[in-house]
């Protein structure tokens, strides 16, 4: 039995992987409760000249247990594995609007004030393209997290559908 093949009989019996769109040359799979796109179009890879199939996670979301589920039972049957993206983040304990942001090509930029008429976030280039950075104030984004933690506490949270 091929890897394939054994990939195959794993995700179709398999109840952490929910698939969908199935057909003789392509699938779309989700697994881990939603935390894992898999997808294969062997058309798409022979017209694109691109690989078969793809996986897509963030490996933040992920526990170490799941990490090893999915390299045990979903990566270690592939072939010609590798990394299409890679996003980076760090944290600055300082003040980036002091700083200047310089490139060798013209870049769209986007920039979001705050009421002290300081920046707030700055976008450089457009999202889903090969160039793509935000800058933001993250102790912005952690107030309105804890506000929002703090009302959910003392009023609940309600939902309507």
């Amino acid at each position: 039995m091929s890897n394939a093949e054994r990939l195959s009989h794993f995700m179709s019996t398999n109840p952490e992987i929910r698939l969908w769109d199935i057909l003789q040359t392509n699938f779309k799979a989700k697994a881990l409760k939603e935390k894992v796109y898999i997808e294969y179009d062997k058309i798409k890879a022979t017209l694109w000249n691109r690989r078969s199939m793809r996986v897509e996670f963030n490996p933040n979301k992920l526990s170490h247990d799941e990490v090893l589920w999915l390299k045990q039972n979903i990566i270690s049957y592939l072939d010609d594995v590798s990394f299409t993206r890679l996003d980076l983040a760090f944290d600055f304990e300082f003040d980036l609007n002091d700083y200047y942001a310089l490139s060798d090509k013209s870049v769209k930029k986007t920039i979001f004030y705050g009421r002290n008429v300081k920046p707030e976030t700055k976008y450089f280039g457009v999202r889903n393209s090969d160039r793509f950075i935000r800058i933001y104030n993250k102790n912005k984004n952690v107030k309105i997290m804890q506000m929002l933690k703090l009302i959910q506490h003392f009023y609940g949270v309600w939902k309507l559908n």
